[in-house]
């Protein structure tokens, strides 16, 4: 990995205290640009075309900024519109989104440069459908992520509006979504967020009514995700087994802000119960592909945008002479221009905010979903040699 993405990732070693706020803190928007955000100045995106050599036919650069400085914290203002995540720099081939994101407008105008190891909207299904809800939230995260329990790792998270407006500091290590908002963990403490960013109540272990045996199972049941935990019913959060029979779980009655503890059986049957089977996934009636003998569908969400349906479906067509991997609008109407042949690691096609996000090994381009123009187009820097 080349020095600048070493030195990039030393940066982003975070501590983990947190003063988190009741309420967004009032706003003063710095100057405005001097034209229209969307319409953006000329474009001075950091890129280095030089570097794809005869790997990759160049392309135009697209999109502008907003600072023309190296933006690495998001300024709060009032005045962006939505934000969505970029692919600004490319961190590892084997899985396509192994990238370091910024945030940008939906008109492909930088907001904050390539910092954050990942960008989330905060993302719930929805009974036995596939149908998938999202809250008006960002969720930041800085870190490396491969040390997949997170309490001992390195990654830590921030909650922001979807618009930029106020975030919090970077200080949870783990993230629940449901209908009821976020449920946010830090080392020792547990956070219950409403669905518009609000914090309800924050709570320590102790406060919760639990002992420091108890504290120790739970944290060895979130590094394992064993006792069904993470799951959210209700207004009861489960948190895992509460002994080592396995057969009772500890849960959080969030409202009252106090542990309980349920037979698992009894659990499983009280989520059970709530699931709303009124929708499944065939009554959704959404584009199926019928191409060649062999398909493997799958429907792809847009996170960024609380719609009823999926944005895209992906297909796997199987040919003797080698598969295919293509992509349609779930109206049936089919993406040629981004059909490629199964197996490239680097490469992903994903909706992202009403634009159609295309990452190659090097380059990664933005497309309006209704017009398939590109707004925004960069190069990742991402060395093979």
């Amino acid at each position: 990995m080349r020095k600048s993405v070493v030195i990039l990732l030393a940066a982003f070693l975070l501590s983990s205290g947190c003063v988190a706020q009741k309420e967004p803190a009032p706003v003063t928007p710095s100057p405005l640009p001097t034209e229209s955000a969307d319409k953006g100045r000329e474009p001075t995106i950091y890129t280095d075309w030089s570097k794809l050599g005869n790997r990759q036919k160049p392309l135009p650069t697209v999109g502008s900024r907003w600072y023309d400085d190296y933006t690495e914290e998001l300024i709060l203002r009032d005045d962006y519109g939505p934000l969505i995540p970029y692919a600004g720099l490319r961190l590892r081939s084997d899985r396509p989104t192994y990238c370091l994101y910024g945030l940008m407008t939906k008109g492909g105008v930088v907001v904050t440069d390539a910092v954050y190891s990942s960008i989330t909207s905060p993302w719930y299904s929805v009974g036995a459908s596939v149908k998938q809800k999202t809250h008006p939230l960002l969720a930041l995260c800085k870190g490396d992520q491969s040390d997949k329990g997170g309490i001992k790792g390195r990654a830590y998270w921030a909650i922001a509006a979807s618009d930029g407006s106020w975030c919090t500091d970077f200080c949870y290590i783990r993230i629940y979504a449901g209908t009821n908002g976020l449920i946010l963990f830090e080392d020792d403490r547990i956070a219950h967020m409403s669905p518009a960013g609000v914090l309800l109540s924050i709570w320590t272990m102790a406060e919760l009514g639990f002992t420091q045996g108890d504290i120790d199972s739970i944290y060895l049941n979130y590094e394992q995700e064993v006792g069904r935990f993470g799951e959210w019913c209700g207004n009861y959060f489960c948190l895992g087994y509460a002994n080592d029979t396995y057969e009772e779980l500890f849960l959080v009655n969030l409202p009252a802000g106090q542990k309980e503890v349920m037979p698992y059986t009894a659990w499983k049957d009280y989520v059970q119960d709530s699931i709303d089977t009124s929708q499944s996934s065939d009554e959704l009636s959404i584009f199926s592909p019928e191409v060649g003998e062999y398909i493997e569908s799958h429907f792809l969400w847009d996170c960024f945008s609380d719609t009823d349906v999926p944005t895209l479906v992906s297909a796997s067509q199987f040919w003797e002479d080698g598969d295919n991997r293509l992509y349609f609008l779930v109206d049936g109407t089919p993406l040629p221009e981004f059909t490629r042949k199964k197996g490239l690691s680097y490469y992903s096609v994903s909706p992202v905010g009403g634009l159609i996000e295309e990452l190659d090994l090097n380059i990664a381009s933005y497309y309006d979903i209704k017009t398939m123009d590109c707004v925004f187009r960069t190069y990742l820097g991402y060395d093979t040699d």
